[in-house]
């Protein structure tokens, strides 16, 4: 899977109410590697203002888009992620987060046009925005105080999101493949006689020793260059000693 799929993901905040909560869910978008926000009928929206908390993020406030209602907002997507930390009337229980996030990538990455959508901050989502929903979500909290600042949970839904696919590998990054065994071996017999060249094994210990070096190393699990380079040490510590005994 590559990350096309974020391409098909929009934040949409119902209603938001606080500058701050808008800058700081930019931050977290652009955090977490998606870029599209819709806002609908916010309270406060100075978008001048949003660098001062979502520095270099520029991009991501370029492409904000401010709609009068929720109709509006959501008129071009396919499937809308309801968020919640109430249990109401939904025809489907909400899922955690980390359980629905495989759905919603799923979603995403088939054709459809996804909205994360945020209820407002005194009172979250209400039972007609929830309506228009496909998917239930909820953030683990303490139920004793389940309510999470709006940019904290854009942030953790992002987050999981941003977590569930593996990043793209830099294909110009050299990924050498790991030592083979006869490389270990010839490294475990130059190390062994480097140790024994600075008199290391002071006792018939030397066999059990070099079995827990042997379970190091393989544990290390280093490939090939790394292997050469622990065996160049070891070859050059045993010229250096040779050279001070002469």
């Amino acid at each position: 899977m590559t990350n096309n799929y974020r391409d098909a993901i929009t934040v949409v905040l119902h209603h938001p109410q606080r500058q701050i909560n808008i800058a700081s869910s930019v931050r977290a978008i652009k955090n977490m590697g998606l870029r599209q926000l819709r806002l609908v009928a916010p309270r406060e929206y100075a978008p001048d203002l949003i660098e001062q908390v979502a520095h270099r993020s520029q991009d991501v406030v370029d492409a904000i888009q401010v709609y009068d209602t929720l109709a509006e907002a959501l008129r071009d997507m396919t499937w809308v992620v309801g968020t919640t930390a109430r249990v109401r009337d939904t025809p489907l229980p909400p899922q955690d987060i980390r359980v629905a996030v495989p759905a919603i990538i799923n979603q995403a990455s088939s054709g459809h046009q996804v909205a994360l959508l945020f209820g407002p901050e005194d009172n979250g989502l209400q039972q007609a925005e929830l309506d228009q929903c496909h998917q239930f979500i909820t953030i683990a909290t303490d139920p004793s105080y389940a309510s999470l600042n709006l940019a904290q949970a854009v942030l953790l839904v992002c987050y999981e999101i941003h977590m569930a696919v593996p990043p793209i590998r830099d294909s110009k990054r050299i990924v050498y493949p790991p030592a083979a065994a006869e490389r270990i071996e010839e490294f475990l017999q130059t190390l062994e006689q480097a140790l024994r060249q600075i008199d290391f094994f002071k006792s018939p210990s030397a066999p059990a020793k070099m079995r827990s070096l042997r379970s190091l190393t393989h544990r290390a699990q280093p490939n090939g260059r790394e292997i050469m380079l622990l065996q160049a040490i070891c070859r050059e510590a045993m010229k250096f000693i040779a050279a001070l005994q002469k």
